[in-house]
């Protein structure tokens, strides 16, 4: 298991100023499973990837790899990154040009030394093959696909049976289609493997794809942790929704508690509408509801007598082959909704909308 407690990394700039680039961060990682840093660029990811790896020094905190601790500032410790035995894959795959796919995938274990040339070739070959690159053992690196190359970048760094993998935007120098393949081709070596994994990407259809457990940074910190399912339906706050996804926003003033526990009827633009909250509200504040467009229910035809059922009309809508994302007008707000092709409600014309409660989500960052 991986634990990382109240890690700072800081940089001085050129001008003399100090940078903070992650902040007091923590999480713990339960060994076979996959924990990705997901944020934009500049938010601090890669800063605690290379902490964790040893690459970067942090200026406070402990990384304790299953009960050895790697990095403590309180009892100053810091192991050196050879001596941490974690396999990492950058964006850029190194691969070795003068060596063919063995070569490459063999030089980490001939490098360390130790073990029979026999040994060495088994498990080279073991590894090449949980990867699917097997039968091209003796083919030149240099003549692999993009996708190759990547499953031969993740071979060296497995082949040493690494307690950790840390994985930095390994898929981003690939394209739209393969990226995607590579997903599952991951997904499944980490999963047969047993890979503890940490991931960093500012891809959330990958975080949503690979991960056991998102972190969401932003600025240097970690805003949320949380499963995929979490993060995507329970944004804490506005950046994780707009970030990990689309959503809609309604301002809106709390009114009282609603029918069910974690209900709040609230009123907005759109109407008075119920919306769930893990946190109570008070009467008379203002908040922010998320309201995924996918969980924006359509039809031509009224809805029955429920909670957050309205009236509009179609403003715009665009094809997009397996759904159809509608423009909405409805109230005083402006909404999208993501619906089955089939639905072909002209531009223009009355449409009706029906909303879970459970789907309309108040976020915590909002103002008084």
């Amino acid at each position: 298991m991986l634990s990382v407690q109240q890690l700072t990394t800081e940089y001085r700039t050129g001008r003399g100023q100090t940078l903070q680039a992650a902040r007091d961060i923590g999480f713990e990682v339960e060994k076979g499973k996959v924990f990705t840093l997901l944020g934009p660029s500049g938010c601090g990811k890669t800063t605690t990837l290379r902490s964790i790896a040893g690459l970067e020094r942090p200026s406070s905190g402990e990384i304790t790899v299953n009960g050895r601790i790697v990095f403590s500032s309180a009892r100053n410790i810091s192991v050196a990154l050879n001596k941490r035995n974690f396999g990492m894959v950058f964006q850029s795959y190194a691969i070795w040009p003068h060596m063919n796919v063995f070569e490459n995938a063999a030089f980490p274990l001939r490098v360390r030394g130790g073990l029979p040339r026999k040994a060495v070739e088994d498990r080279t070959m073991k590894v090449l093959d949980a990867v699917a690159l097997g039968e091209l053992a003796g083919r030149e690196a240099t003549k692999l696909s993009g996708g190759q190359q990547q499953r031969l970048a993740l071979a060296r760094a497995i082949v040493m049976e690494p307690q950790l993998l840390l994985l930095d935007e390994p898929l981003s120098n690939l394209d739209a289609q393969l990226r995607e393949r590579m997903r599952l081709e991951l997904k499944r070596i980490q999963r047969e493997l047993g890979l503890t994994t940490i991931y960093v990407t500012h891809d959330q259809a990958e975080a949503l794809a690979l991960s056991h457990e998102i972190a969401v940074m932003n600025e240097g910190r970690i805003v949320q942790i949380g499963s995929p399912r979490t993060i995507y339906e329970r944004p804490r706050d506005r950046f994780v929704a707009e970030f990990v996804g689309h959503s809609n926003f309604l301002e809106a003033d709390v009114l009282a508690a609603g029918p069910e526990p974690g209900q709040w009827r609230v009123r907005s633009k759109l109407g008075e509408l119920v919306a769930s909250s893990e946190t109570a509200l008070t009467a008379g504040s203002r908040v922010t509801v998320s309201i995924r467009p996918e969980n924006v229910d359509l039809s031509e035809q009224p809805f029955s007598n429920a909670a957050n059922v309205f009236a509009g009309s179609v403003s715009a809508k665009v094809f997009q082959g397996d759904f159809s994302d509608f423009q909405l007008r409805a109230g005083g707000e402006s909404l999208v909704a993501r619906a089955h092709p089939s639905l072909r409600t002209p531009t223009g014309e009355a449409i009706y909308l029906r909303i879970a409660p459970e789907k309309c989500v108040v976020l915590a960052s909002t103002s008084a």
